[in-house]
């Protein structure tokens, strides 16, 4: 199957690329919602949200909240919707994850509205009990666990040394940090 962002990658398209690096694209396509929506996506291919690496999703984050900025700054946005159209039930049209900034302004006529629906006190427990299960299996909190002490090896590579004390396991690791009130280490210290 073509793959539109595929192509811009590869520059076979009439997009305009405003940002590239080796793990990362944004740009401006010819068919959009709003005038100024932007598009962030991987340069290698990946369907679907769940099979982007934690570290370019991460970095695919941070862009779209930057360029969502500029979004606001240079075109006078009042809002913006930030999308992500994960699978084809979800109306993703091009088969490369992405993420879209669209400009918003009040009465654009872009209706993203959605009725709510109130759930039976039975499908929510169905749906509590199915979810709880599934994350079980991933074992979230041992993932969770394992991206921080990788955060705080890395941390530890610059500065003075200091112990964290990870409060459920009650282990410790030495980390070394430029400054005691060093505000990435205090979020660390809170991550389940």
């Amino acid at each position: 199957m073509k793959c539109e962002h595929c192509d811009i990658v590869d520059r076979n398209t009439k997009a305009q690329i405003l940002y590239e690096d080796e793990e990362v694209l944004v740009a401006v396509k010819d068919v959009v919602t709003t005038p100024g929506q932007i598009t962030v996506f991987p340069r290698e291919h990946f369907t679907i949200l769940e099979m982007v690496p934690n570290k370019i999703l991460q970095k695919c984050s941070i862009i779209a909240n930057k360029v969502g900025a500029a979004v606001f700054e240079a075109l006078g946005a009042q809002g913006t919707n930030i999308i992500i159209q994960n699978g084809l039930g979800a109306g993703q049209k091009v088969p490369h994850f992405s993420i879209e900034v669209i400009p918003r302004r009040e009465s654009d006529g872009l209706n993203f509205q959605w009725q709510p629906k109130h759930l039976a006190e039975d499908e929510i427990d169905l749906v509590l009990k199915l979810l709880k299960e599934e994350a079980d299996k991933i074992n979230l909190k041992e993932e969770l666990k394992k991206e921080r002490k990788e955060v705080l090896e890395q941390i530890s590579k610059n500065g003075k040394e200091v112990t964290v004390k990870d409060p459920e396991t009650k282990t410790e690791m030495k980390v070394e940090q430029k400054n005691k009130e060093d505000y990435l280490l205090k979020s660390l210290r809170r991550i389940p």
